[in-house]
């Protein structure tokens, strides 16, 4: 999370004024709310890595306010205001568990290293508890695929009464279930054809099954054979500006037109900047045409109807920095956008976050684009991320919940 965004807390106005021009001098985005209460609210409206609060304020007091803060999944680093250099008081303050104390009238030099090192206190903390839900994530994984292997075990001969187990199986596949649908599939062939001469009879319905699938399991053994070919072979690249880039980016998505009528979506891209034709990068246009494709397809994908998907691009830093903004769908569970601990799991192989099926794309919902995609960056020594902003462009009372899908490219001064 790169945003230096703080959320004060000060009824004191003369006070929350002068600390809110300080660290806004220091290059940080402040929010500051009147009471405890407000705080709260700006905060679960839009979480924020580091919150500032007093502690005595009306309506809902520091350690109330820090009490709720906690109780979040990610809880921010919480600093609290003071004008008491009393111990026994800050021990107390202390033990509320928050990262920090700052007494008051505040020195810049050391809000400045204090800030500082909470934000990159707070990305540790965000790495860890994602990298624990990831864990889980694939043990959960792995069981079910074991239940799955004893479930299958004791098939045998395929029964045409059991009609369950044939269901289960179609769904599997036309749900993108991954190969070891296709393992048991072929175990069930294996099991149930009979050699009559030259020949072996099979089930229909099997035999169905097989031919309905057949272009799914070419796509994805093409698929596997593309990140293949990418990843151990040496390939070809050509040098270009980032204005070029950014042509080029300009007529793939003419190509993909044609998916943004099927939901009558809109793309927005920024402006041609001045410094795109000051620096250069190196790529491969067939593997990143590809990837950038499969960026914005999944972008349609899960996107509202009738919503806009915006590109923003810069060169900063020594990077080409493009940022895809979309509205997501809500999810089975009535959440939006990506959650935290599968913002790494969906460049994985086979894993996919919807279990719903796009055939009108003509996609591979088989968990194997994002893989593509990231094995693209990484030859391009580039980076990846994936995350939920909330957009308050809109000027409405309920601010949008937005997935940003951020590639980078290294660039070299032309």
């Amino acid at each position: 999370m790169n945003e230096k965004r703080v959320l004060l807390a000060e009824d004191e106005l003369v006070s929350a004024t002068y600390l809110k021009d300080s660290l806004s001098a220091l290059g940080y985005k402040v929010t500051l709310a009147n009471d405890g209460k407000q705080a709260l609210e700006y905060y679960l409206e839009n979480p924020f890595p580091v919150v500032i609060t007093d502690y005595e304020m009306p309506g809902l007091n520091g350690a109330e306010l820090i009490q709720e803060l906690k109780s979040e999944e990610i809880e921010p680093v919480i600093f609290m205001l003071t004008s008491h250099i009393n111990p026994k008081l800050i021990v107390n303050v202390m033990k509320l568990g928050i990262y920090d104390y700052l007494v008051k009238p505040l020195e810049e030099q050391e809000i400045s290293i204090k800030l500082k090192r909470a934000f990159e206190f707070y990305e540790m903390k965000r790495i860890e508890t994602i990298t624990k839900r990831e864990r889980q994530l694939r043990l959960e994984g792995h069981l079910e695929w074991i239940q799955w292997k004893e479930k299958m075990a004791g098939v045998g001969e395929f029964n045409r009464l059991n009609q369950n187990l044939f269901e289960s199986l179609k769904n599997s596949f036309c749900q993108g279930a991954g190969f070891g649908a296709l393992v048991t599939l072929l175990k069930l062939v294996s099991d149930t054809t009979v050699k009559e001469g030259n020949h072996y009879k099979i089930e229909s319905d099997l035999m169905e099954l097989i031919q309905i699938n057949t272009e799914m399991a070419e796509k994805a053994l093409k698929m596997f054979a593309d990140i293949d070919l990418m990843v151990s072979s040496p390939i070809q690249f050509a040098e270009i500006s980032c204005a070029e880039f950014y042509d080029q980016m300009q007529y793939w998505l003419q190509e993909l037109k044609p998916l943004l009528d099927l939901k009558g979506q809109q793309i927005l891209i920024s402006d041609l900047k001045p410094n795109h034709t000051k620096y250069k990068i190196s790529y491969n246009s067939m593997f990143m045409q590809n990837a950038f494709k499969e960026i914005i397809t999944n972008a349609c994908k899960f996107s509202e109807s009738n919503s806009k998907i915006t590109i923003v691009t810069n060169v900063e830093h020594d990077w080409f920095k493009c940022a895809v903004y979309n509205q997501p769908v809500l999810n089975a569970d009535g959440t939006c956008g990506i959650p935290l601990q599968y913002e790494n799991l969906i460049f994985e192989p086979f894993y996919r976050l919807s279990k719903n099926v796009y055939d009108e794309y003509g996609t591979l919902d088989f968990g194997l684009g994002l893989s593509y995609v990231d094995s693209c960056f990484k030859k391009h020594n580039g980076k990846l991320s994936v995350h939920n902003v909330v957009d308050h462009s809109e000027w409405s009372e309920n601010p949008i919940t937005k997935v940003a899908f951020q590639f980078s490219l290294p660039v070299n001064k032309i």
